[in-house]
């Protein structure tokens, strides 16, 4: 089993342990789960989606709080198959995970009481259509959790990137807290709130037996670690949860 999981490397969102085996994933998504569960509303009885879920780690986190079902859509293939691996063992029919993109699936569809999008609005070219994805997907009185890289402080709100940011392709814009709840808003939801700031450390995005490639600490500056290797600020990353009117 041990040889089996490991050729699916690299493992990036976790930790698993399946049976004697541990999984020391890339990134310690139980960190984060840890300063998101304490602002959400209860998973308890709740239809949840999770949009760009990677492996689905933070799907399982949902199902052990409570959730009836949950839905994982990423479009990663390696994500699928690692899924597959776990689900061959947990065999829960309340989790499937679709190897889709937010634009895959129906433009109206408001059937989950929660919806959760950690780690992809900076990965959109028009953030605010993401939003309004989202709330689509929401049924009345519905949740928005929202986790993304912020900036503390940058003319008009938004840095643009060029090119890369820590070595990320496909980063189009990170923005301040106040112009991410603006956006929020604008798109029709209540109740905003940022609930949370954190800065990525190295202690939880590194490199790992399981993840062998360049992590974090090779995607900041090696004489000042505030920075990404590019010269923006380094990593960090604000919840946002609001309420569908």
């Amino acid at each position: 089993m041990h040889d089996a999981l490991f050729a699916l490397r690299p493992w990036r969102k976790g930790p698993y342990q399946i049976f004697d085996t541990f999984i020391d994933t890339e990134w310690r998504s139980d960190w984060k789960w840890q300063r998101v569960s304490p602002h959400i509303a209860s998973l308890e009885g709740r239809a949840v989606l999770d949009v760009g879920c990677g492996t689905g780690y933070h799907c399982w986190r949902m199902l052990g709080d409570g959730a009836d079902y949950v839905l994982g859509i990423d479009p990663s293939m390696r994500f699928l198959v690692q899924h597959m691996a776990i689900q061959k063992y947990a065999q829960n029919p309340n989790f499937d995970l679709l190897p889709i993109g937010i634009e895959d699936m129906p433009s109206s569809m408001p059937l989950f009481d929660s919806v959760f999008s950690m780690g992809v609005l900076y990965h959109r070219r028009n953030p605010i259509n993401h939003i309004i994805e989202l709330k689509d997907l929401l049924a009345s009185s519905g949740e928005l959790v929202l986790e993304t890289l912020i900036i503390d402080d940058v003319e008009g709100g938004i840095l643009a990137t060029k090119e890369r940011y820590a070595q990320m392709r496909n980063v189009w814009s990170i923005m301040t807290v106040d112009k991410i709840i603006s956006l929020i808003k604008q798109a029709g939801f209540t109740n905003v709130r940022c609930a949370d700031q954190n800065v990525t450390s190295l202690d939880e995005q590194r490199r790992t037996e399981w993840m062998q490639f360049h992590s974090l600490k090779e995607f900041l500056d090696p004489h000042d670690i505030s920075k990404t290797i590019e010269g923006y600020p380094a990593p960090k990353r604000g919840l946002f949860i609001a309420t569908k009117c």
